[in-house]
This record gives structure tokens, C-alpha cells and sequence, in this order.
């Protein structure tokens, strides 16, 4: 017999899996908060990849601004990022493949400094206008310095949209600086770094006044003083409070995904960035995301789903940043006892979970026993529902939407997750 000897390498590459030769390059222009919070390389990668061997996945962690010009620019398949205003003008700009948001998850911004707090921000803890104009003034005094990351990120943005609502003059560039000028005033600079290399500069603090004041992500500064990057930095101010200016939900802080569109960049991998996105949206995921680090204190708060609340239930409150499903109110449960062919009655309505979206979801509700589904309708105006059904049984109800069709700029579902978001309603018996 012949016997052909063959290289190790060639070899080894014959006999290799089929996804190690076939990998597809997906690359994804992101935020550096998803990098710098922990959640990119803890969860994104390692799940993305388990579930699509057949990508090999590259993220560009940039500002927003950098992330969208670069996908303008041909340089990614998908964008992850996190400033509405930028976004909006990507997809007026013909470069989204779909014409609307993917919603994925929100966090919410903290104003961080050092416990002298010279500018008495946590005097405005709740009011972030007004912690602003306390900088600006102890700013003047010689006391401070403001470390922007001035690289217009979508913390960036968002920072500049906070300087606008105050009284501090603005520069032409939106700054804190003389007006008619590019100019900014002493104490204000721009790091031009991105989230986590911001908030480190801002806690060394290498500048006269000794007193760093910063503006960043709540999953960053949580995830640097776990890391114990930083050990001198508090958060200050917090949680904007209704009634002020900029109103109770100016510092949320919510991640959009996009596909680039292949009419604008043919050599685009379409599907490669549809299978992310989807990912993104899928429920494992997003479980993940409302769990990671933990439960009690999440970087991000999961959002591709709606909320569905029931009778006169209401919203989460503002102050709890995950908004998670509620257990029905009294006046929402069915009766506990009922007599066969008893009618059963359940209003409620279907609204987005990011904090101060107030899009009308206009998706198919579900009364079901199981999966045996007892009623069926659509949410209108404002997302309400009602469903009636007639028990001949005992049953345990739920209310159930199984997917969402984009209406009203609420982003579709994959049509593989075909679960949806479930109320739990209880137990009824029928004798």
C-alpha cells in the first residue's frame, strides 16, 4: 500500500470543524459603555459566539458619534449605540436597514465627585440642572475642574443636552465657554477618552484645582469600583426628580441596535448583523442582562420586550431603574371561584419599559390557560387591552404577548422567540 504523508498544518486544517474554516467576520461599531461596564467581555462575546460559531465577532468599542461614522464609512455590519438625536439622523440618512430602533437595554447616568464636593452638588442631588450650574459657579471660584469626555459620545451628547437646559453660557460647540466662540471656560476640559478611561482621569484628577467633577454611566463607575479602579469618586447627583428641569427621566440612558443597510454598504454581512441584533432581542439574553452582575444592582436594564400591566396596576416606579412585571393588583385578578361558564373580564394595557417612552405598542394580547388561548385582541390607544373569556374549567390564566409587529416604532420581535412577555394571574376554580 502507498502512503501519502501530509503536512501537520494542512492536516490539521482538513480535519478542523467546519465553523473554524467557514467563520464570517461580523463587526459591530459599539458603545465603549456595553466594554467598560463589564457586560461585552462577560457576556456578549462568550454567549454570541456559543450560540453563531459561524461569526467570528469583532467589536469596535468608540464613542456613538465614531460608531456611526464609522458604519457610514463601510467599517461595520451592525452598530450598538446610545444617543437618540445621532441615531435618528443614521436612519433619515438611508443607513439603517430597517427604518426604526431595535430597543436592547437602558442604564441611567450618575454625576460622580469627590466627598469635599466643593460646587454642594449633593445639595441638587436630584436635580441635575441645577448640580450643573453649582459646577459652574464653583468652577469659577477656581475650585473644580469639569472632565467631559468631549468626543461626542452619547454620554457626551446627553452631557451638552444638560448644559442646554441651564442658565451657564454655552459656546458655539454647546460647551461650557464664552458665546460666539469654540472656546471653553478653565475648569471645563475634554478627555476625549472613552467611559471608563474618563472616569479614572476625573478620580487621579492632575489639574489645580485638586476637585474632579464627571458625568458617566451607573454600570461603569459600579464596575470600576468593584475592579477597585477607583476609590475616591461618589456618585453626587442622581435620579432626576419630576418637576425639575430636563424632567424625572433626563438621565436615562438607552442602547439602540442597528443594521447597517447593504443598499449604502454592499459589502455589509446582512445577515450576520440581523443574527446579532436578533441576539440582542432574544429572551436568554435579555435575562442575562437584567441578572448581570447581579440582580440586586444590574449594569442594564433589559428593554426588547414590553411591559404588560394589568387592570388599574401601574407603572414601576421611577426610582427602581429595571422596570420588571408586577404582580397584579387586587382589583386585575380574576375571581378565585367561579361557576361553569362564568364570564371573566381583564383590562390592562401593553407599554414600553424604558422609563419615559410613551409609544403606543400595538401587539396581539393572548388570554391563555396554558397554551390553550382563551381570548385574543389587540392593544389600541394608549396600548390597552380588554379580554373576556367563559370558564368551563378550572384554569390558571395568563396574559401572553407573543411577539410585536414594529407598530409605533416598537422594534418586531424575532419570529423564533415566539414567547413573548407573560403576566402570571392566578389560579381559578369552577365548580
Amino acid at each position: 500500500m502507498r502512503r501519502t504523508h501530509v503536512p501537520l498544518a494542512i492536516a490539521t486544517a482538513l480535519f478542523a470543524p467546519h465553523t473554524a474554516l467557514a467563520q464570517a467576520p461580523l463587526v459591530v461599531q459599539g458603545t465603549t459603555d456595553v466594554r467598560d461596564a463589564g457586560l461585552l467581555d462577560e457576556v456578549i462575546v462568550p454567549e454570541f459566539q456559543r450560540r453563531f460559531p459561524q461569526y467570528q465577532l469583532r467589536f469596535i468599542a468608540v464613542g456613538t458619534g465614531q460608531a456611526l461614522a464609522n458604519a457610514r464609512a463601510g467599517q461595520g455590519d451592525a452598530v450598538l449605540t446610545h444617543a437618540p438625536t445621532l441615531e435618528s439622523q443614521f436612519v433619515r440618512d438611508g443607513f439603517s436597514l430597517e427604518p426604526r430602533r431595535r430597543a436592547v437595554f437602558y442604564s441611567d447616568y450618575v454625576i460622580l465627585g469627590q466627598p469635599a464636593d466643593p460646587a454642594g452638588v449633593r445639595m441638587a442631588r436630584n436635580d441635575v440642572v441645577s448640580a450643573f450650574e453649582r459646577i459652574r459657579a464653583a468652577g469659577d471660584r477656581g475650585q473644580l475642574t469639569f472632565v467631559s469626555r468631549g468626543d461626542n459620545s452619547g454620554t457626551n451628547v446627553q452631557e451638552k443636552e444638560i448644559w442646554r437646559l441651564s442658565n451657564v453660557p454655552k459656546n458655539n460647540l454647546g460647551e461650557p465657554g464664552p458665546p460666539g466662540t469654540t472656546g471653553s471656560f478653565p475648569w471645563y476640559r475634554k478627555a476625549g477618552l472613552g467611559q471608563a478611561a474618563t472616569v479614572q482621569l476625573a478620580e487621579q484628577c492632575p489639574f489645580a484645582s485638586g476637585s474632579c467633577y464627571e458625568m458617566t454611566d451607573r454600570g461603569t463607575y459600579n464596575r470600576l469600583r468593584r475592579l477597585r479602579a477607583i476609590s475616591r469618586l461618589q456618585v453626587l447627583a442622581e435620579k432626576n426628580r419630576a418637576g425639575t428641569r430636563g424632567g424625572e427621566f433626563l438621565l436615562i440612558n438607552a442602547f439602540s441596535a442597528y443594521a447597517v443597510n447593504p443598499a449604502r454598504v454592499p459589502s455589509m454581512n446582512r445577515q450576520g448583523a440581523l443574527d446579532f441584533i436578533n441576539f440582542l432581542q432574544s429572551p436568554p439574553f435579555q435575562q442575562r442582562v437584567r441578572d448581570y452582575p447581579e440582580r440586586s444592582n444590574p449594569a442594564f436594564c433589559p428593554d426588547a420586550r414590553p411591559l404588560i400591566l394589568a387592570g388599574r396596576a401601574l407603572a414601576p416606579p421611577a426610582r427602581a431603574l429595571c422596570r420588571d412585571a408586577q404582580t397584579p393588583v387586587r382589583a386585575a385578578r380574576p375571581p378565585r371561584r367561579l361557576a361553569r361558564g362564568d364570564l371573566v373580564t381583564i383590562r390592562g394595557s401593553v407599554v414600553p419599559r424604558l422609563p419615559g417612552d410613551r409609544a403606543t405598542i400595538r401587539a396581539q394580547v393572548r388570554l391563555q390557560s396554558g397554551r390553550r388561548v382563551l381570548d385574543r385582541t389587540r392593544s389600541g390607544r394608549g396600548g390597552r387591552f380588554r379580554l373576556t373569556a367563559r370558564l368551563r374549567r378550572s384554569a390558571t390564566l395568563s396574559l401572553v404577548v407573543p411577539n410585536y409587529d414594529g407598530v409605533s416604532g416598537f422594534p418586531s420581535v424575532p419570529p423564533t422567540d415566539r414567547l413573548g412577555e407573560q403576566l402570571g394571574l392566578g389560579r381559578v376554580t369552577v365548580r
